[in-house]
């Protein structure tokens, strides 16, 4: 056993998601649900394209996490945001997306051989929260580590909204806040 597994309460190997890369099909996690979300179609959003998800192993590393439209109906209701789950068998690919939710090198996708149980609460102590300094946030401006963080802090002035338009041609808007740390 690697120095970067663990035996699991029914005694099977399980991988750390800091090991996670695309050798091999049959990780063994046991993670917390941080972030659950649907994804819609840039043509329809009344269209739920996939699932999305950020997974936490007891260590606190991070990964990106896509249960496709087709497998949706499978996993949806099994599936609920800050619960401790086995998940195995994914199909790992290159973390190539604009806006990363995670700093990991790679992400997750569900597929049909994918097997998911739900495991007891207090399995591991799951924090969702990864905080980080104001100045660690202002030292990302203009660098390209777009990923999700948390921040408490308050809005101490806005700008007015301004039109704008996606990718896809939607009309949208956009405000831009000042934060101040608490």
């Amino acid at each position: 056993m690697s120095m970067s597994q663990h035996r699991g309460s029914m005694n099977q190997i399980v991988d750390r998601v800091a090991d996670i890369n695309p050798t091999k099909l049959g990780w063994n996690l046991v993670v917390g649900v941080v972030r659950l979300y649907e994804l819609c179609s840039q043509s329809n959003p009344a269209d739920v394209y996939s699932l999305e998800m950020v997974l936490q192993d007891e260590q606190g590393d991070r990964i990106h996490c896509s249960i496709p439209k087709a497998n949706i109906v499978v996993f949806k209701t099994l599936i609920r945001e800050n619960g401790i789950y086995s998940m195995r068998n994914f199909i790992v690919k290159g973390n190539n997306n604009f806006v990363k939710t995670t700093g990991h090198k790679y992400k997750l996708n569900f597929y049909l051989k994918t097997c998911v149980s739900r495991l007891p609460s207090d399995t591991f102590h799951l924090n969702p929260f990864s905080y980080v300094p104001l100045p660690e946030i202002e030292a990302m401006v203009g660098m390209n580590r777009i990923h999700l963080l948390d921040f408490i802090g308050q809005v101490v002035g806005k700008e007015n909204a301004q039109d704008m338009v996606t990718k896809s041609g939607q009309q949208s808007k956009c405000i831009a806040l000042y934060l101040e740390d608490l």
